[in-house]
């Protein structure tokens, strides 16, 4: 069947007065149809040409291939008059995926990542005012007792120094709260006054579980206030609303989150310590499994759990590992920009591999590797290898946040960092080369 019959056969099957628009990208036509009951659907799915019928609602999808979509589409555009238009694969998926990720797991683990976010440039300043700071031990014995020494710690390390009262401020602030409540909850939790005091027979450790609790309770510190809004009087509610908030959290905090809080901490230190010093070869699954996490949100829940083991340890071995992934993608999008016949794509590619090194893989993600498929799954193979390397050398950062090139400055083994990244470029491009994958058509 040529493609000029195929064309006039879906339209016949779909129906000329049906369709409402046209579109394609690399491999489908897409259509808006007025009513999907109108289709042929079973003689579409067994036309010779057609790959699959995808339908949502009045949005239709046929995979054709990769050339053949544009060619049909242009000729159904043709044929009704309709005009065809051609739409960026790439952002499609990316919608596509979004709307399907939509659900309470993943938005909250959104809301905590926003509750980080904003903290990333105190990070990265301190993170690397941290590393000149520690390296005057070697250079310059002494000078941590200078006057200026001192000045630099107080700037080193002043970001981690009040980040329970940063986080309990975002987090009450992100949730729909009073900010400067959860600030003061996040103060009483970490104040040392607190030391040595017994509650209920239950012992007070000040700052257990680190910026894990303060997000548990300045969360529920969160819903304690709308519940009260809705049953407090209006000429009271400035009052008794935050009143009652603090008293009431900070005991059942004390009691209840804190230590719910510093187990989860501790759990999560020792998971990660027993893996970096007893099987790091192991570490890489987590680099393996990275972008796929990515792909649904979910990654945005370990930003906490390397601020946590920053707080915990001082560094976290966590971030180099899991980064590599995104270096992985470069390795892996490299060859297929080498061995691809496909401008549009090698364009893609060209634009997308600066900033996939600086450590946004997005643009990768979206425009190359997933749409092919093989360089997606070479992409995680080859970052799971770099991550296992990554973890051998022991290899911290300072920061709980960055990735690719930057993050090689805030780390604790600067030159060890490039071997696992470049290990991590080779393995993606080797794994990719095995796998191959199907160019498509311009």
């Amino acid at each position: 069947m040529t493609k000029k019959e195929l064309a006039q056969s879906i339209c016949n099957l779909v129906g000329e007065s049906n369709i409402r628009t046209i579109a394609n990208c690399y491999t489908r036509v897409r259509l808006t149809v007025k009513d999907p009951e109108k289709m042929k659907r079973e003689e579409l799915k067994k036309l010779e040409g057609v790959l699959g019928v995808i339908e949502e609602g009045s949005h239709v999808q046929l995979v054709l291939g990769p050339g053949t979509a544009a060619a049909v589409a242009q000729l159904m555009s043709d044929m009704t008059h309709i005009k065809s238009e051609e739409v960026d694969e790439a952002v499609l998926l990316k919608e596509e995926n979004r709307a399907k990720n939509n659900v309470p797991c993943k938005n909250m683990l959104k809301k905590i990542a926003n509750i980080f976010i904003p903290i990333i440039p105190a990070f990265i300043a301190c993170g690397l005012v941290v590393a000149v700071y520690e390296s005057s031990y070697v250079f310059f014995p002494g000078f941590q007792d200078t006057d200026f020494g001192k000045i630099m710690s107080a700037l080193a390390y002043s970001v981690f120094t009040i980040l329970p009262i940063i986080v309990g401020y975002n987090t009450s602030k992100e949730f729909g709260g009073s900010p400067i409540i959860g600030a003061v909850l996040a103060s009483i939790l970490n104040s040392s006054s607190l030391a040595g005091v017994q509650l209920f027979h239950v012992s007070i450790t000040p700052g257990r579980g680190g910026v894990i609790s303060v997000l548990i309770i300045a969360y529920v510190a969160v819903l304690l206030e709308k519940q009260l809004q809705k049953v407090i009087p209006d000429f009271l509610d400035m009052f008794l609303r935050p009143l009652i908030t603090v008293c009431v959290m900070t005991f059942v905090g004390l009691m209840v989150f804190q230590p719910i809080g510093g187990f989860i901490s501790e759990t999560i230190g020792a998971f990660v310590s027993f893996i970096i010093y007893k099987v790091p070869v192991l570490a890489g699954l987590t680099s393996a499994i990275y972008l796929p996490l990515v792909m649904t949100g979910m990654h945005h829940g370990l930003i906490a759990v390397n601020t946590q083991l920053i707080a915990d340890f001082g560094v976290t071995y966590l971030l180099p590992v899991t980064c590599m992934a995104g270096a992985g993608q470069v390795g892996a999008a490299f060859y297929v920009y080498l061995k691809t016949k496909n401008q549009r794509l090698k364009k893609t590619i060209k634009n997308a591999l600066p900033v996939g090194m600086l450590g946004i893989g997005e643009p990768l993600m979206w425009g190359c590797t997933i749409p092919l498929g093989k360089p997606f799954i070479a992409s995680c193979i080859g970052g799971g290898i770099g991550g296992s390397v990554m973890a051998v050398m022991k290899v911290a950062a300072k920061v709980p946040e960055l990735s690719g090139i930057p993050l090689a400055f805030i780390t604790t083994r600067f030159p060890l960092y490039f071997v696992g990244l470049f290990a991590s470029y080779a393995a993606g491009f080797i794994v990719c080369r095995l796998m191959g994958f199907t160019d498509p058509e311009d």
